[in-house]
């Protein structure tokens, strides 16, 4: 006889003694939905006053879906601002929660099994799976992601609601406003609009010619320091456009890329992409090499994967500091031992030339130029905390940890950033 009906339900009647109490206990949705309510009765009246001029009906109102299945009765404005502050009515009226299951998520059908402990909890305004997404991360998996959400205490249920706010503040978009090109060009720089998934399946994927030749395939992260860099170094421009692929990297990016009216997918940096990339490097028995940074930070980064992933093939591991001279030496060895995949860990704008010039001479099926991910898989640098990454505020993190190093970077150039992008509109035309 099978356990696992068992299992299930002793987990839903302990969610159902003690989680549910604590999470509809919270106590917070009425006291916070009038004080909004309160707070925002001009705007009120003020589309009231819009929709009656135009003749047109206050409200209206639409059906949707939360990620069970569960129909969900919306409420908006038809004319004005904010349209969507009706719903703290049923906030109020305990229709929905402010923070609960997520609307217009899907999931798929073991992520719906597993959530169904959880089925007391109401369709929210927000979530930790919208708010894990909208800086275009994908880092954790949805039904976790939930299930912390529901799990946490008050304090927790307070802290998201103030991390989905300050996310509706800096990410709110309408994406059927706007377009999701597979490829676009941000500051002169070719982008390609890639799902993670997708970029992953790239990497691991070969490439043949018309002759029928497997060739190296490149591929680069633009990130906010490669648009400020392409300004002062005009030949990377010219390398990231070369690479094969570029991926969009940063919240940065998608700021920026917000105000052409382009969606970006998902945010494909380097740090998260590495566990992916040894998950199904693993599984095909698709060897890597790891070229870059200091001395012993390459080897390092190679022995902490091959702990978490023990059955990946790593073809060797160096560090890249050596002469121009020895890059021919450097390719024989990457050549001679047979591997699949190359990563490239130099820092802009050194590894984007090195790629360009060197990527016909590999043998392997991918090369990409990484930046500085071997620091934190070597354990020297720690990553920033989720709750900042998800605000995209990751770089205040790296900055605690090397102010000096890193000044230029955050401090000067993200200011010039957003400088370039909302005030001389650059985004558009390059530079």
């Amino acid at each position: 006889m099978s356990t696992k009906p068992l299992l299930l339900n002793v987990r839903s009647r302990i969610v159902d003694d003690t989680q549910q109490q604590r999470y509809l206990g919270t106590g917070f949705n009425r006291p916070i939905g009038a004080c909004l309510l309160l707070v925002s009765l001009p705007i009120f009246i003020l589309n009231t006053a819009l929709s009656l001029a135009k003749g047109k009906a206050v409200f209206e109102y639409s059906e949707k879906q939360d990620c069970l299945g569960r129909p969900v009765k919306y409420q908006t404005f038809s004319s004005g601002v904010i349209k969507g502050l009706p719903m703290l009515w049923a906030v109020l009226t305990q229709r929905i929660s402010l923070c609960g299951m997520p609307i217009d998520i899907e999931l798929n059908k073991k992520q719906t099994e597993y959530l169904q402990p959880y089925s007391f909890i109401p369709a929210g305004l927000f979530d930790a799976v919208t708010l894990h997404q909208a800086s275009g991360l994908v880092s954790i998996e949805k039904s976790v992601l939930l299930e912390q959400q529901f799990s946490a205490n008050r304090l927790g249920y307070l802290l998201l609601l103030l991390k989905a706010g300050l996310t509706k503040l800096l990410y709110s978009n309408n994406k059927s406003e706007l377009t999701t090109p597979s490829i676009f060009n941000l500051f002169g720089l070719k982008v390609n609009n890639d799902s993670m998934t997708d970029a992953v399946d790239w990497v691991m994927s070969e490439q043949n010619t018309a002759q029928n030749i497997k060739q190296c395939k490149t591929g680069c992260f633009i990130n906010v320091n490669s648009v400020n860099l392409s300004v002062k170094h005009p030949a990377l421009s010219v390398s990231l456009n070369s690479a094969d692929r570029s991926f969009a990297d940063g919240s940065g990016l998608r700021l920026a890329a917000k105000k052409l009216g382009i969606n970006i997918k998902d945010n494909v940096n380097g740090t998260d992409m590495l566990p992916h990339i040894c998950e199904a490097a693993q599984a095909q028995g698709i060897s890597i090499y790891f070229l870059g940074a200091k001395p012993g930070v390459a080897i390092a980064t190679a022995k902490n994967l091959r702990k978490q992933y023990p059955l990946i093939r790593i073809a060797g591991a160096e560090h890249g500091y050596f002469d121009q001279c020895e890059a021919i030496k450097v390719v024989k060895r990457i050549n001679q031992s047979d591997a699949g995949i190359l990563l490239l860990a130099m820092g802009s704008p050194v590894q984007e030339k090195w790629l360009q010039d060197n990527a016909p001479k590999l043998n392997c099926r991918t090369a990409l130029a990484v930046g500085g991910l071997f620091d934190f898989y070597s354990g020297k640098i720690s990553r920033a905390p989720m709750w900042m990454r998800e605000l995209g505020l990751e770089w205040v993190w790296r900055l605690m940890q090397e102010p000096k190093s890193k000044f230029n970077r955050y401090v000067i150039g993200n200011p010039l950033f957003l400088i370039r992008t909302f005030v001389f509109n650059r985004a558009s035309r390059g530079f």
